[in-house]
């Protein structure tokens, strides 16, 4: 495949298309198992907290370990696509755990299901997410195709998300149905996130031959190179620092809107005000980035969002305008976040091979990855254990502490890390001048073919 030629938009769907069941089950997991888990299943939410906190340990282990497994591979399908098939089948099984477990379980029994299902959910995840995206930055290397790659994936995300903020969420807020809906969209999900990764291992092309048998030969070394790689670093710490804010609202959001605003029937709408957003604002995003340096729009971007989230430390239940204000801002903030971003990281892989002429996406997006589940785990637990410190009760109205605490997490936090972001951000120096002479010097040694 030339790296200058245009991928065809059949390539740009099949790459994108498992990544909305996918992530249905995924933020419906981060959203709603908080509450789930405590006002249905009768879990207690530190409980809950430090289940999430170990499988973000776990992830420690099996991120990495995907991303340096899958850039080592050697099978007919390639690096990437053997990897994704292969998580068909958790896929398919541990949604099932999680939003179905058998009735008559209590106590610690049930305890115990629901971490397994936890931990096992995560690694499917990571066997799909990890090797997912290093394919992405495969499929060609030049900047304005990455761009349009993640967009298709991104505006697929923002279909899953669609389906379980304005689907599912409102599905599961009934605590008297709310268990047997789980169970029902368990099942669902679970089939399709299973059948789409498979349809799409199967029919995606492989990665480029020249990427083939060229990964670290050590997880070590892949992790030292993702450590001395200065852009790596400074990505690493941006996209943790936003993920631990954003986490405290998916966190938050459901207990806000009920207990906050008081108006639990308009969860779906609220969801759906920063969804619309981010799928409209993303081919615009595409089509500024052929105009201008995609990580001064980002950082632009990362402005709004902030300004998005301080609306929401004023809520209260005679202002729910500015939550459907704040979902437009942030939603039109993420659509540049979670495209443009991906596509920089592709290209910060670039420099890597220029350093070390090593081609190791898997381990470079399983650190990325893990870094920022990690984040989203740390919120999650900072959540419950918050909750349960403030006198949180479920199924009440609650006290001005707890109501305070909620907007804390909800709003101020994810405002204040991504003012923290925007500012560190504002050191990337990898433009597109750089980036171009980098796969220039590439290809004079004999790697990928050159970008122009």
């Amino acid at each position: 495949m030339s790296t200058a030629a245009r991928l065809p938009w059949r390539v740009i769907g099949l790459y994108s298309l498992p990544n909305a069941p996918v992530t249905f089950v995924y933020m419906l997991v981060l959203v709603m198992y908080l509450n789930f888990g405590t006002d249905v299943l009768g879990v207690a939410p530190a409980t809950l907290g430090l289940i999430f906190l170990v499988s973000r340990l776990w992830d420690a282990v099996s991120d990495p370990l995907v991303g340096f497994l899958s850039d080592r591979t050697r099978t007919r399908m390639g690096r990437r696509r053997s990897w994704i098939l292969a998580s068909s089948l958790p896929l398919a099984v541990f949604p099932v755990m999680l939003w179905a477990p058998p009735a008559h379980l209590d106590g610690l029994a049930l305890t115990a299901w629901i971490a397994i299902a936890v931990l096992g959910f995560y690694t499917a995840y990571s066997i799909f997410y990890v090797p997912h995206l290093a394919l992405g930055a495969e499929l060609s290397f030049e900047p304005h195709e990455r761009n349009r790659t993640y967009g298709g994936r991104q505006i697929a995300s923002g279909i899953g998300l669609l389906l379980a903020f304005g689907l599912g969420a409102p599905l599961l807020a009934n605590v008297e149905t709310a268990r047997a809906t789980a169970a029902q969209l368990g099942v669902v999900a679970a089939a399709a996130s299973a059948i789409s990764v498979a349809v799409a291992a199967r029919l995606l092309p492989p990665e480029p031959a020249q990427s083939a048998h060229r990964g670290a030969r050590s997880p070590v070394r892949a992790l030292r190179d993702v450590a001395r790689n200065p852009h790596a670093r400074l990505l690493l710490f941006v996209f943790f620092i936003e993920s631990f804010g954003v986490a405290g609202t998916t966190a938050m959001a459901p207990f806000v809107v009920k207990y906050v605003i008081g108006r639990e029937d308009l969860l779906g709408l609220v969801l759906l005000a920063y969804l619309i957003p981010t799928a409209v604002s993303i081919p615009v995003w595409v089509w500024l980035a052929e105009r201008f340096e995609r990580h001064r729009l980002w950082m632009l971007s990362m402005g709004i969002t902030a300004v998005g989230y301080l609306c929401l430390v004023f809520l209260d239940e005679g202002r729910v305008w500015l939550q459907f204000v704040s979902s437009v801002l942030c939603g039109t903030g993420a659509g540049c976040g979670n495209t443009l971003g991906q596509a920089i990281k592709a290209d910060v892989i670039d420099y890597d091979e220029y350093v070390t002429g090593e081609r190791k996406e898997g381990s470079y997006f399983a650190v990325w990855a893990f870094f920022q589940k990690l984040a989203g785990a740390l919120m999650v637990g900072v959540a419950g254990v918050a909750l349960s410190a403030s006198g949180y009760v479920e199924n009440t109205e609650q006290a001005g502490l707890v109501r305070g605490v909620m907007l804390t997490l909800n709003g101020g936090l994810p405002c204040v890390c991504f003012l923290i972001g925007l500012a560190a951000f504002s050191r990337f120096r990898l433009d597109r001048a750089e980036h171009a002479r980098i796969r220039r010097v590439v290809a004079a040694r004999g790697g990928a073919a050159t970008v122009e």
